[in-house]
């Protein structure tokens, strides 16, 4: 007999899955509350600094919420607010929403859109110092994409930021077996 929590209504059903769901609603619901409360205070009441760190806490909570989803492959939901994360920021006046925009990338390549995650990947490679992740993602989406020239660059740029990345070398290895 097979599992229920296996099967496609035991994994709808299961009770942790939907007492996660429902607390990032509640979750999600504050902080709704919070970006409301922040947009209908005047802007100039010096407080400038309280500002600039409710508007990044703020789009931290999306951030997390966002990746409470994408465990429960509630991927469309994230990229939602990984959206929200960056928007919340951006509204701010702060533009680094680098771990927004890595995430949402490596959600939108996992549901099937490469040149999207690779849009938000060209935003995050802009960042100081460079992050050998960025790269080895970027070479993921060309492997699968079938540019393993492109894959292969990209495989060795990560490498030549971190020299221990064993799964840029792992994939490289594997490029040059073919």
């Amino acid at each position: 007999m097979k599992d229920l929590d296996q099967s496609p209504l035991g994994t709808a059903i299961n009770p942790e899955r939907m007492e996660r769901i429902l607390e990032r609603d509640k979750q999600e619901i504050e902080v709704e509350r919070e970006m409301e409360e922040l947009s209908r205070e005047p802007v100039y009441t010096g407080r400038g600094k309280d500002r600039a760190q409710a508007v990044r806490k703020i789009s931290r909570k999306y951030y997390e919420i966002a990746n409470g989803m994408v465990e429960d492959a509630m991927y469309s939901e994230a990229i939602e607010l990984y959206t929200k994360s960056i928007a919340v920021l951006k509204k701010g006046g702060n533009r680094n929403a680098v771990d927004s925009y890595f995430n949402r990338a490596i959600t939108l390549a996992m549901m099937g859109y490469p040149k999207m995650a690779l849009d938000d990947l060209k935003i995050v490679s802009r960042t100081k110092p460079p992050k050998a992740d960025v790269y080895f993602v970027k070479g993921q989406i060309f492997e699968s994409l079938g540019r393993e020239k492109l894959a292969e660059r990209m495989y060795k740029r990560s490498l030549d930021i971190d020299p221990n990345f064993y799964r840029a070398a792992h994939s490289l290895a594997n490029i040059h077996l073919r």
